[in-house]
């Protein structure tokens, strides 16, 4: 069973909404509040019939409406025409008794709709209810009617489902409060049908034996002895079990203590591996927030490597925060939740290869950022945070500018990633002392996505960031030495100090950045850019370099 798309009508943040999935793995990354766990939490109503592991028809609020629907009735007549519905519709593959054509395609397919509408049999209730002129400030939900059906419009009862969904979200594991429900689901995916059966009789046998039991005999014995409170027999007993109820008596224990006493980490590994093994084979879907919360990255990396192995034909949702987990189940798995909604189901299949070798690049920080900067090293990136903050008074992220240090990974991977969402992405890049080979000709690659924009300096000479800042402060032999001293070990300067020609000052200064002494690529240029971010000095920079920032 797979779902294939999910169509949401005025559900929460969703007013009309056609989403589709992979059959395999569905990882949704966004902001805060940009609607991933509402997408979870729809396929949990339409799937499980259930809202927050409660049952959907006694959770269900006025605040599960749409906002700008439930606006916009407020601003009419508030006649019963004007009631929104609400619609959730799940498409599945594998659910032929599910087959019709009551769908909003219109089309013969397989699923599940749960419809949320006016109950047209209390019309005249209601308009008897508006003659009252009531302040209603929310959705009416009391006139409105729940129905769960499958495509050929027949009702689904959920014990006869086809299909088997489970929810992962350990915040929803409260001492007492569901707390058996919760875990007799996760019980379930533990156990085969013969454990099961043979666990119940076991235990429907141990109650026996304390029912028959001395002491409950004894109680019993003196138990409304005058009968006070009925003329029956009044006794004491361990419930004899319904089929089914075992796993709501059961408890999971992790090395002797209670499953929902356990840490959160903890609770999340042991609940994911078990749904992912599932021993009962019986569970076809699973939908889990946020696996990485609580766990260390060592623990993490053991968890999705597990997933990755065990998962078999089960469809996965996720939500997650981590690059780490969407490079390594696979970044064109991303299910992107920003403004709208995208698959990034198309991306190039060398850069999928290249983050699930190297999975620790934050290529999320491109899926999520408004506009990107690309640079090859850090002290690229302080240089830049420092230009900004003298022009602006504060850092470029705070404006929504994320500078991404691309290290070894290389630009293409996260230009990639940012052609395929529409990221806008300036690169600021080495021209390696040729210009037009190593940057006009590389422009011809994007030419077709005017949100990607390569920048560099056009003088051959400032092959690199470095002897660019230099070129930009030798306008004169103060100003240049001012930079070298803030920038040099004072060991450095004195040797650069000896020079008398401004010209040769400036190539002192080139060649020992890029000299195996200046440690060409290494720690010197960074404690460099240290010092410059850190200081006061008023440095003069290459006009290119305010090019980086111009997203327009």
């Amino acid at each position: 069973m797979h779902v294939k798309s999910i169509k949401l009508t005025n559900f929460k943040r969703f007013k009309d909404e056609h989403l589709e999935f992979n059959d395999d793995v569905n990882i949704f990354v966004g902001d805060n509040n940009a609607g991933k766990s509402t997408i979870l939490e729809a396929l949990e109503v339409v799937l499980n019939y259930n809202y927050r592991g409660r049952p959907f028809n006694t959770e269900f609020t006025p605040d599960i409406f749409n906002k700008d629907a439930v606006q916009k009735f407020l601003a009419s007549d508030k006649s019963a025409k004007h009631l929104p519905s609400l619609t959730i519709e799940a498409f599945i593959d594998g659910v032929p008794e599910y087959r019709g054509a009551n769908n909003f395609l219109k089309v013969d397919a397989q699923g599940i709709t749960v419809q949320v509408h006016f109950d047209a049999t209390l019309e005249g209730v209601y308009a008897d209810y508006l003659k009252t002129n009531p302040n209603i400030t929310s959705i009416p939900i009391e006139f409105y009617k729940l129905e769960w059906l499958d495509f050929g419009w027949n009702p689904i009862k959920a014990v006869a489902k086809k299909f088997r969904a489970l929810y992962i979200d350990p915040t929803r594991i409260h001492p007492t409060l569901g707390k058996n429900q919760y875990i007799s689901a996760i019980l379930n995916t533990a156990l085969n049908k013969e454990e099961l059966v043979k666990l119940t009789l076991n235990y429907r046998e141990n109650q026996q034996v304390f029912n028959n039991s001395g002491e409950v005999k004894m109680v019993n014995t003196g138990l409304d002895t005058d009968h006070l409170i009925t003329d029956k027999k009044l006794s004491i007993a361990a419930s004899t079990l319904p089929a089914g109820s075992i796993q709501t008596s059961l408890q999971l224990e992790v090395d002797d203590v209670p499953f929902q006493f356990i840490g959160k980490g903890e609770q999340s590994n042991v609940q994911i591996k078990l749904a992912i093994h599932n021993k009962s084979k019986d569970i076809d879907l699973v939908m889990m927030e946020e696996p990485e919360n609580h766990l260390s990255h060592t623990n993490l990396n053991k968890l999705v490597s597990y997933i990755e192995r065990q998962r078999g034909t089960k469809q996965l949702f996720l939500t997650t925060h981590s690059s780490y987990v969407l490079n390594k189940l696979s970044i064109d798995k991303i299910c992107l939740v920003q403004s709208g909604y995208k698959r990034l189901n198309k991306l190039d299949p060398a850069v999928v290869k290249t983050l699930k070798r190297l999975p620790g690049y934050d290529t999320l920080r491109v899926a999520l950022s408004r506009n990107v900067i690309l640079v090859e090293g850090p002290s690229d990136e302080l240089v830049l945070k420092k230009i900004y903050h003298r022009k602006h008074g504060r850092l470029p992220e705070q404006d929504g500018i994320d500078i991404i240090v691309v290290r070894g990974v290389g630009f293409d991977t996260f230009i990639s990633v940012g052609m395929e969402i529409g990221t806008s992405i300036n690169v600021l890049r080495d021209n390696d002392g040729a210009y037009v080979e190593n940057v006009v000709k590389a422009r011809d690659a994007y030419a077709a996505y005017p949100n990607i924009k390569l920048i560099s300096s056009e003088n051959d000479e400032e092959f690199s960031l470095e002897p660019a800042m230099i070129y930009a402060n030798a306008i004169d032999l103060k100003t240049l030495n001012a930079f070298a001293e803030e920038v040099l070990s004072r060991q450095t300067y004195n040797l650069y100090a000896k020079i008398a020609d401004l010209n040769k000052r400036r190539e002192f200064l080139i060649e020992w950045f890029r000299s195996v002494k200046g440690n060409g690529k290494g720690a010197r240029k960074v404690d460099s850019a240290i010092k410059l971010f850190d200081g006061d000095l008023d440095f003069k920079y290459p006009a290119f370099l305010d090019e980086v920032f111009n997203f327009g």
